[in-house]
């Protein structure tokens, strides 16, 4: 094998430096400077990208606050709302209530008279009833003859005891 022979290996050192002389050439006036060209571009392009990403970030955080504000302003006035037409229909309510709790007591009073007038009626009845049933059995049992008006008069003395 000839590269193995000691007599060649200067011709061989010296091609591997002129090859590697002209690789490193080619490659640092050729190939690296479009290299370091695209990393540089990327680089730009990447930092510009991270810019407007913040930027649009900032405005996002900016639209999200304001969002949270209209919100926030779009409730209390819906509370507001709401509380305001909650009043009125209580004091409506309230008013009817009124209303509703006077003609009940009208009607109450109304019928405590009528009761009132009955049971004089009935009372008044069950009296004439129990003083002719009283009078009835006085005649039967002792065979005496008594008015209405002295078995009322005898019964009222008597309840009055």
């Amino acid at each position: 094998m000839p590269q193995l022979q000691p007599g060649d290996f200067a011709p061989q050192l010296i091609w591997l430096a002129i090859i590697f002389t002209l690789f490193y050439i080619a490659l640092s006036r050729l190939a690296l400077p479009r290299i370091a060209k695209v990393l540089a571009d990327r680089k730009t392009k990447l930092g510009g990208d991270l810019s407007a990403a913040r930027e649009a970030q900032a405005s996002a955080d900016q639209e999200a606050q304001r969002y949270e504000t209209e919100l926030a302003n779009a409730k209390a006035k819906g509370n507001g709302t709401i509380r305001s037409a909650r009043e009125k229909l209580e004091a409506e309510l309230g008013e009817k209530r009124r209303v509703l709790e006077t003609e009940l007591a009208a009607k109450a009073a109304e019928t405590e008279t009528k009761v009132k007038a009955v049971l004089e009626k009935a009372s008044g009845q069950m009296e004439a009833m129990t003083a002719d049933v009283v009078s009835d059995i006085v005649k039967e049992l002792a065979g005496i003859d008594v008015t209405e008006n002295e078995v009322r008069d005898a019964l009222r003395q008597r309840s009055k005891e």
